[in-house]
């Protein structure tokens, strides 16, 4: 008698212990996402969570967090986390210009008084330095600041640091050579971002400067974040133009969010392969941003900002 209670309360337990995993399995953790973006340009960047990528709340009623200097505006901004647990964003500071700003926070509430990094200051016949982003390569050790500019051809630029106070000179990311402008047919890339999928595969998202209502994003395939870029893929469509692609996951699935030329909302396409999407509305009004996963405690105290 007391064998049988022994093996049914084994039974139960490794039942028990079964169910719990397959609910794990079922149920992984809940992800949080922040989403910086700008809606004016005088007014400065803001940012935005979310727990499902399609609902957002704006962080402390939609204030900006990084007003533009006398003079300047902000656009396009984009944050990143480095593995030193600071984050930091870059932006466009004008139409025109050599440098783009910068600053850092260790709470998303108190920013460092912004700065302007002139990453092409000594590069001649340039009239601007649009959409930066910052992308951390792991196996170098430092962080790449890659943006847009004009010269002969539109070209995507970068610059590495360790430590945001002394640069590389600038090269370039990647060109197909060819100039922007937003007429039909101006296909050279502004707007990129990297994606690490794996440790050995980085995707180069980026917007061809035709803004005609055709589809705008395309993006290219290299073994590190600097390159060498494979053929042109793409594009991403359904669109009828698009601009500031900013890819995370979503559980199993890959999400890139949008400035899409038809709405004042964010786009949110959704793919399991990189290749083939679906796009939905969010309802989070916007332009030209990024987004970054955060941990569920960060994600909690923006919300209780109001």
């Amino acid at each position: 008698m007391r064998m049988h209670t022994c093996v049914a309360a084994a039974i139960f337990t490794l039942l028990a212990t079964q169910g719990c995993s397959t609910t794990t399995r079922e149920n992984p953790p809940a992800q949080h996402y922040l989403f910086s973006y700008f809606t004016d340009q005088a007014e400065g960047a803001k940012l935005a969570v979310s727990d499902d990528g399609k609902s957002w709340q704006p962080v402390d009623g939609g204030r900006p967090i990084i007003k533009p200097a006398s003079g300047d505006i902000v656009r396009d901004p984009a944050i990143h986390q480095g593995p030193d647990g600071v984050y930091r964003m870059v932006w466009t500071t004008g139409w025109a210009g050599r440098e783009i700003g910068f600053s850092t926070s260790t709470d998303l509430v108190h920013w460092a008084p912004p700065r302007k990094l002139g990453v092409m200051a000594g590069v001649p016949n340039v009239g601007h330095c649009w959409a930066p982003e910052i992308f951390y390569d792991k196996k170098a050790g430092e962080y790449i600041i890659h943006w847009s500019s004009d010269s002969d051809v539109w070209s995507i630029y970068y610059v590495t640091t360790t430590d945001f106070v002394s640069f590389s000179e600038p090269r370039v990311l990647f060109t197909n050579g060819q100039r922007g402008g937003g007429k039909a047919g101006n296909n050279g890339p502004i707007d990129s971002t990297i994606f690490e999928k794996s440790a050995d595969e980085f995707i180069l998202y980026y917007k061809k400067d035709d803004n005609t209502g055709v589809p705008t994003i395309y993006w290219r395939v290299g073994p590190s974040p600097r390159g060498p870029w494979g053929s042109e893929q793409g594009p991403v469509t359904p669109s009828t133009g698009d601009e500031g692609p900013s890819v995370v996951r979503i559980g199993k699935t890959y999400a890139m969010f949008t400035d899409p030329f038809e709405s004042d909302k964010a786009y949110l396409f959704t793919s399991t392969d990189l290749k083939h999407w679906e796009r939905q509305s969010t309802d989070l009004k916007m332009s030209h941003g990024s987004v970054v996963e955060i941990d569920e405690a960060t994600w909690r105290r923006l919300k209780e900002l109001r």
